[in-house]
């Protein structure tokens, strides 16, 4: 007679009594290693933030920040988020980029400007290259629009980007003496590293132009061309030749919606990036962009950079967005005080 396979004598029980101690150490050891994998989950968003925002000091908004990607990584916990949710929305110039003392895409507008009236003496008397060679900030902000048009206009997609990045890499901050494509910060550049090590899709949606940031997005940002959301300037198709790539040439126009305040939010519902569960910004131009994450109706992290570090940095301080800030509980980040260094080597 057999029972459960095993025969039925003295041989027989003492081979039945290993298989149980077989299947009882197995059994312990299966726990174990669940008890183990579950550790591990719960503490890899603690380690990979350290590991990775080593450019922040150890406080209160880095405590804040891991702790909310640790909440919404892990299955165990009511906040888990799945990765295709986990999306994040920064801003550009003055989140993740200096604005400081210009923005640095009229900068390098103001640059081809005066390259064209220095090349050609007919229109040196033409209001908007006069100004770029006098330097007339006041008249180039006023005209902010059409001084980006009209710098390059007429000429190719592939010319412009090339232009922007030799121009990023070529000329220097005149504070700092960095090149300008090293005027990101540091903290900035090492969060959305952060959050895309722990599944999320990052956006960085700006009112400077579409493809001047993703001129160096890729580069710098590690983040793809098609999610960079900016101000799109109207491109019109070149000459079409039989076995070649098309050509598209700029305009002086811009499609609509010009990418500002509440239009951010426009571009994202345009891109189904919503709902996004985490949100970066600097100004009351944000502020509708980060107000449609807060009020996601999901778990969700909004951060605000406040500039207060006058000598690593500039100082200045959006005051109704700190406030706003404040009232929501939305995360202020100080440049002083949370940044470690602020841009690279310093």
């Amino acid at each position: 007679m057999r029972l459960g396979g095993f025969e039925n004598h003295t041989g027989g029980r003492l081979k039945m009594k290993n298989a149980a101690v077989v299947f009882l150490l197995l059994s312990f050891f299966l726990a174990g290693c669940a008890n183990t994998s579950s550790l591990e989950h719960s503490t890899i968003g603690e380690i990979t933030g350290k590991n990775h925002l080593t450019s922040w000091n150890d406080g209160p908004a880095k405590k804040r920040i891991v702790s909310f990607v640790e909440e919404i990584s892990n299955p165990a916990s009511s906040k888990f988020m799945p990765e295709g949710k986990r999306r994040a929305v920064f801003d550009m110039d003055g989140t993740l980029l200096c604005e400081k003392p210009n923005y640095i895409e009229v900068v390098v507008s103001q640059h081809r400007l005066r390259e064209k009236a220095l090349a050609n003496p007919d229109i040196r008397a033409l209001p908007i290259y006069a100004a770029a060679l006098r330097d007339d900030q006041t008249y180039l902000y006023n005209n902010v629009k059409e001084v980006i048009t009209e710098a390059f206009a007429g000429q190719t997609l592939q010319f412009y980007l090339d232009y922007c990045r030799r121009f990023l890499s070529d000329m220097r901050h005149p504070r700092f003496g960095l090149s300008y494509r090293d005027m990101f910060y540091i903290p900035m550049l090492e969060l959305i590293e952060y959050l895309q090590d722990a599944g999320f899709a990052i956006f960085v949606v700006s009112t400077s132009q579409q493809e001047f940031i993703r001129s160096l997005s890729l580069e710098k940002l590690k983040v793809v061309p098609q999610h960079v959301l900016g101000t799109m300037v109207a491109y019109k198709l070149g000459n079409l030749a039989e076995n070649a790539p098309p050509v598209f040439i700029r305009t002086k126009d811009y499609f609509n919606p010009y990418t500002a305040d509440e239009n951010k939010v426009v571009r994202l519902r345009e891109r189904a990036v919503l709902p996004a569960i985490f949100a970066f910004g600097n100004s009351m131009g944000d502020y509708a962009m980060l107000d449609a994450v807060s009020d996601s109706g999901l778990p969700n992290m909004v951060c605000i950079l406040d500039h207060d570090d006058p000598q690593r940095a500039y100082e200045y301080h959006k005051e109704k967005l700190l406030s706003e800030a404040g009232r929501r509980q939305w995360l202020i980040v100080s440049m002083r005080r949370d940044f470690k260094t602020v841009f690279s080597g310093r």
